[in-house]
């Protein structure tokens, strides 16, 4: 065994930022080339996919002529908490242009605006601002042919969600259409967004504002799981020098249990058999290693309960039933077909909408499609809903 015992290059539990950051540069490049054609991007994804490292990535890997910074807007719940956020940004964003210097400078006198912190807050002497004003106000202003202020925002469906929840969907619905306005209108072309959430941004606004048109004009780019070839590259990147090495039979072995390649299912089982390799003092692994760790985390509801509570939180309670039961089904029965998902629609009184819970449950991450039948996309989920529901009878 080496004297010094290396881990393989991985996080869990946080944003894999500088060397734990995992490049595809096919991503960068797509949300990249929409940026430079003046577009707004949603970035699609299932949950625990990077969409939160790959916006960290380019704000600290920008181009000429752009100005980015991200904020993960999760716990904003009012309507003047989430104006004065943006407001910040663009303030921040503002504070490094090198274009539109006297503007900036005496719009900064004017506010009175004495101290800008990019990691930090900004500081004003009038407390009585009306942010939505003055980003109106502010952002036409700016020279077309200048920098252009490009906000990462993450979790934005999230902030939607707490407002509908508190009864406050007027307030929702209005951020919806300024978001659309700043996107849209003659005068905003400075301004630009890329969107991201854990859950799909389209499911939370056609549930406060019953259709999606408002935010059809986002380029959405697809930010897909690893593919075989990918995976296995990401496991020799992670465990590059690493005390823990996997030979192309064990990659093999390690991909038919994990099954659905994100990144976060991939670093638990590295992470697992690393730990007890560790304990044991023993470098060499082998299948039953590697079985050994999946069951391990398995039993660990802490890993996956998160997916269970988004659902319960972002849907109405019936609404929950429906889809719980649907995965309870999967979970015990290995698969449904459209014919028992119809059945239990009916139910629960969702013969008319249905399809739009599977729809969503398959862009979230939770089911995929197999032969015209359902499955959990990842056995580690399948197991975390079979032993969180040991008992179905449905």
């Amino acid at each position: 065994m080496k004297n010094n015992w290396i881990a393989p290059k991985i996080i869990i539990g946080k944003d894999a930022t500088g060397e734990y950051y995992y490049r595809r540069e096919y991503i960068e490049n797509e949300i990249w080339s929409e940026i430079k054609k003046g577009n707004n991007v949603l970035i699609a994804a299932p949950r625990r996919v990077g969409k939160t490292s790959v916006m960290k990535y380019l704000i600290e890997n920008t181009e000429s002529g752009y100005k980015l910074i991200f904020r993960n807007v999760q716990g904003i719940d009012t309507e003047k908490e989430f104006y004065k956020t943006i407001y910040e940004l663009i303030i921040k964003c503002l504070n490094k242009f090198k274009s539109n210097k006297q503007l900036i400078t005496d719009y900064f006198k004017q506010k009175k605006i004495t101290e800008i912190s990019w990691s930090g807050g900004i500081t004003i002497e009038d407390n009585e601002i009306d942010y939505l004003y003055e980003i109106n106000n502010l952002i036409p202003k700016l020279d077309v042919n200048g920098e252009t202020i490009v906000l990462l925002i993450d979790e934005l469906p999230e902030v939607l969600h707490n407002l509908h929840k508190k009864g406050n969907n007027d307030i929702a619905k209005s951020i919806i259409k300024n978001l659309r306005q700043w996107r849209q209108e003659n005068g905003y072309e400075k301004l630009q967004f890329v969107l991201a959430g854990s859950v799909g941004i389209h499911y939370v606004v056609n549930l406060i504002d019953g259709r999606t048109s408002d935010i059809n004009d986002l380029n959405k780019i697809y930010y897909q799981p690893l593919n075989e070839n990918e995976v296995d590259h990401y496991i020799d990147w992670a465990t590059n020098k690493a005390s823990v090495l996997f030979d192309n039979a064990l990659k093999g072995y390690l991909r038919t249990k994990i099954q659905y390649f994100v990144p976060y299912f991939i670093n638990l089982m590295l992470d697992e058999i690393d730990k007890t390799a560790r304990k044991n003092k023993n470098t060499v692994i082998s299948e039953i290693d590697i079985d050994n760790a999946f069951n391990s985390i398995i039993r660990n509801n802490d890993y996956f309960s998160d997916w269970k509570k988004r659902l319960s939180d972002y849907l109405p309670k019936e609404d929950f039933k429906f889809v719980n039961d649907i995965l309870k089904h999967i979970a015990h029965r290995d698969q449904i077909t459209i014919q028992e998902i119809y059945n239990k629609a009916q139910t629960f009184d969702k013969e008319e909408d249905y399809m739009s819970f599977i729809k969503d449950l398959t862009q979230d991450g939770y089911i995929v499609e197999n032969n015209s039948k359902y499955i959990f996309i990842s056995p580690f989920l399948k197991e975390f809903w079979k032993l969180d529901n040991p008992v179905y009878n449905g």
